[in-house]
């Protein structure tokens, strides 16, 4: 039996890695009828109604909180209308959540790139798909459906290159180019060629680069000074794109500087 959770406005998904033979499910402390759940089947509730459930046989799933505050604010920074009630589903068939729940489930893998820019693209397609399923409302008509403007792309550029040690939101990065989450989302793809999360990535690798080479930081102390959660992230995104260890590949470089630099005989 879960513990009841404190009703608050606030969105629960729910979404099944296998199925979900025998439970029992309560709202407001009414008995709910259920039938199993099969792999990839949709739980949506809010949680205003006190969920409580009796799982009596063995579950895996993946469970995305949305407060209605963060809801909220995405419908705010694109346009459009607030949203409403949510329908209550249990074992819905919904394929576009179900690869979304996937691939959250793998960003908060000890691998995975869950980093606060990632994890807020994420919400912004969970909206967008909420949106368009569930509430009824169309993709805004925006006229900006290419690149970003000259001017969009050094602005924003220089914005993370400034703030590479700090938490970076999606919404920072639109407000600088005026335009809304989703629009900003697609011009830079089309500009720089991926995502503003790749890119800040990459930026906050240049900068870890530069340290391993040219300070004796530690490499923790590296790790926090480039924006990364700790040494280990930065470890897996180095090896992904070197190749190398981070102490390999810095007593590597220690060797070739140490030739550049010695002088010839």
């Amino acid at each position: 039996m879960t513990e009841p959770i404190p009703p608050e406005p606030a969105l629960l998904l729910a979404v099944q890695l296998k199925p979900l033979v025998k439970h029992d499910l309560w709202l407001d402390g009414r008995h709910v009828p259920v039938s199993p759940y099969a792999t990839g089947a949709l739980t949506m509730l809010a949680l205003e109604s006190r969920p409580v459930a009796n799982l009596a046989s063995s579950y895996e799933c993946v469970q995305m909180f949305f407060p209605r505050s963060a809801l909220d604010t995405v419908s705010d920074a694109e346009g459009m209308q607030r949203f409403g009630s949510f329908p209550t589903l249990n074992g819905a068939e919904d394929p576009v959540l179900a690869h979304l729940a996937r691939i959250a489930h793998m960003a908060v893998s000890p691998a995975g790139p869950a980093t606060s820019l990632f994890l807020e693209s994420m919400l912004l397609s969970v909206h967008r798909h909420l949106r368009s399923r569930y509430a009824g409302q169309r993709e805004p008509y925006t006229r900006a459906r290419g690149g970003l403007a000259r001017w969009q792309e050094t602005r924003v550029k220089e914005y993370i290159d400034a703030h590479l040690g700090s938490s970076i939101s999606l919404l920072d990065l639109s407000n600088q180019c005026q335009l809304s989450p989703s629009q900003f989302g697609r011009a830079f793809k089309a500009s720089v060629g991926m995502t503003p999360h790749r890119w800040l990535i990459e930026r906050r690798l240049d900068q870890a680069r530069s340290l391993l080479v040219c300070s004796d930081k530690t490499l923790a102390e590296i790790a926090h000074h480039c924006g990364f959660s700790d040494q280990s992230h930065l470890a897996r995104e180095f090896r992904r794109t070197e190749g190398l260890g981070l102490t390999a590949w810095r007593r590597l470089h220690a060797v070739k500087r140490e030739l550049e630099t010695k002088p010839a005989k």
